[in-house]
C-alpha cells in the first residue's frame, strides 16, 4: 500500500484529471437578459427539467419579493453547446419563477403559460400590498428592478465531457434537497436515454402494479412508482453488490445498464416484469406490500415488503408457476411473518448485513416448493 505521500500525489493526479472533465466560465447578467435569451432560443429549458417546476404560489410570490427587496439569489448553472446555446442545468425554480411571472414562460409542450399573479408570500411578507397583482400592474420603476435584478450564471462551457451538465445537475440536487433521488435520476436518464425512462413510464402504468401501490399525492407527484421499478430491477439483478446507501446505488445500478457496463436484456426483463407482478396482484393486491402485523396486513407500502417480495417472486417463477394464486397469497403472508424477515426490517434496515440477509432470504423461501 502507497505511504501517506504517495496517497497524497496520487489523489492530486485523480483531481487533475478529473478537473480537465469540465470547463467553466462566470458571468452576471440580469433577470430581463436571461428572459430575452429564453424568448429567442438562446435559453433552453428541456421538458425533462421543466416538469418538475412545482413550487407552491407561496414560495414563487417569496422568491418575487425577494428580488423587489434586492436580496441577492444563489446562481443558476447552464451548460453551453456548439452552438453558444445556453440550456438550464441548475436553477429551474427560480428562473421559471421570474419567466412566469413576467408572462414568457412556455410549457414543456411549447404552450404559452399564463403569467403568474403574487399572492402572500409566507405568513409575514414584507410586500403586503403586492398581493393579487401581476408583474403589468406593477409600477414601472418595480418591473425594471425585477428585470434588472443580477444573477450569477455558471456556464458549463463547450469542450467539458459530455456527461458533466448531469453530474452538475446530480451533486446540486442530491442532499437537503427538495427533489428526490428519483426526480433527480429522472432527469440524468431522461436526457441521456430518453426510451429507457419511456419504458419505466410504461411499466409504471401496468395496471397490476399501478393499481395496488395505494400511493399519496405527494408519491405520485414524485415519482415514487419509478423509483420502486428501479428498486426492484436493481435488488433483483445486484443486491449482492449493495455495501451501503440504497439510492446511489440505484442510480449507479441505471447508469451502468445505460452505459452498456451492465448486462441487461430489456425485452426479458420486461416480461418478467409483467408476470412477476401480475402474479402478485393476483394473489394479495395491495395488501402484498404491506406489513403483515397481528393477524392482518396493516399499514401502508413498505418499500422492505416491496423489495422482497417482489425480488423473491421474480427470481423464482418456475415454482410460483406451479401455486395458484391463494398459495401464492399465503407464502407471502407467511414470509412477511417469518423471523428472518422481520429481523432484518426496522432500525438499521439498509445496512448491508439487513439488507443483503432479507433479500438472501427471500431467494431462498420462495424457492422452496
Amino acid at each position: 500500500m502507497p505511504d501517506a505521500r504517495d496517497r497524497a500525489k496520487i489523489v492530486d493526479d485523480e483531481i487533475a484529471d478529473a478537473r480537465n472533465d469540465i470547463r467553466t466560465d462566470k458571468l452576471d447578467v440580469s433577470y430581463g437578459e436571461l428572459a430575452n435569451l429564453y424568448d429567442t432560443g438562446e435559453l433552453v429549458i428541456k421538458p425533462e427539467y421543466q416538469r418538475l417546476f412545482r413550487w407552491t404560489a407561496t414560495q414563487r410570490s417569496r422568491f418575487i419579493e425577494s428580488i423587489l427587496l434586492g436580496f441577492p439569489t444563489p446562481a443558476i448553472f447552464v451548460a453551453e453547446d456548439e452552438h453558444g446555446i445556453w440550456e438550464l442545468v441548475d436553477g429551474l425554480q427560480r428562473v421559471s419563477t421570474v419567466l412566469e411571472f413576467m408572462g414568457v414562460l412556455k410549457s414543456p409542450d411549447n404552450d404559452p403559460v399564463p403569467p403568474s399573479n403574487l399572492v402572500k408570500a409566507g405568513r409575514k411578507p414584507r410586500l403586503s400590498s403586492v398581493e393579487g397583482m401581476s408583474f403589468l400592474e406593477l409600477s414601472l420603476q418595480a418591473r425594471l428592478s425585477i428585470k434588472r435584478a443580477g444573477c450569477r450564471v455558471e456556464v458549463i462551457k463547450i469542450g467539458s465531457q459530455p456527461t458533466m451538465k448531469y453530474e452538475v445537475f446530480e451533486r446540486l440536487n442530491t442532499g437537503g434537497s427538495t427533489l428526490t433521488p428519483q426526480e433527480v435520476r429522472n432527469c440524468i436518464f431522461r436526457a441521456t436515454n430518453p426510451g429507457f425512462v419511456e419504458w419505466v413510464e410504461a411499466l409504471a402504468a401496468f395496471p397490476a402494479f399501478q393499481d395496488n401501490l395505494g400511493m399519496s399525492e405527494l408519491q405520485e407527484n414524485t415519482m415514487f412508482d419509478h423509483g420502486l421499478i428501479l428498486r426492484y430491477f436493481t435488488m433483483k439483478n445486484a443486491y449482492e453488490e449493495f455495501e451501503h446507501d440504497v439510492e446511489p446505488f440505484i442510480t449507479d445500478f441505471v447508469r451502468q445498464v445505460l452505459e452498456e457496463e451492465r448486462l441487461f436484456d430489456r425485452s426479458q426483463e420486461d416480461a418478467c416484469f409483467r408476470e412477476t407482478f401480475q402474479r402478485i396482484a393476483d394473489a394479495l393486491g395491495e395488501d402484498a406490500w404491506r406489513h403483515y402485523r397481528n393477524g392482518r396486513h396493516k399499514g401502508p407500502l413498505s418499500v422492505y415488503v416491496f423489495e422482497t417480495v417482489s425480488t423473491g417472486v421474480a427470481r423464482n417463477l418456475d415454482t410460483v408457476r406451479t401455486l395458484s394464486p391463494d398459495q401464492l397469497g399465503e407464502r407471502i403472508t407467511k414470509f412477511k411473518q417469518h423471523r428472518e424477515f422481520v429481523a432484518n426490517t426496522g432500525a438499521g434496515a439498509n445496512i448491508k448485513s439487513k439488507l443483503r440477509s432479507r433479500i438472501s432470504f427471500a431467494l431462498s423461501f420462495f424457492s422452496e416448493r
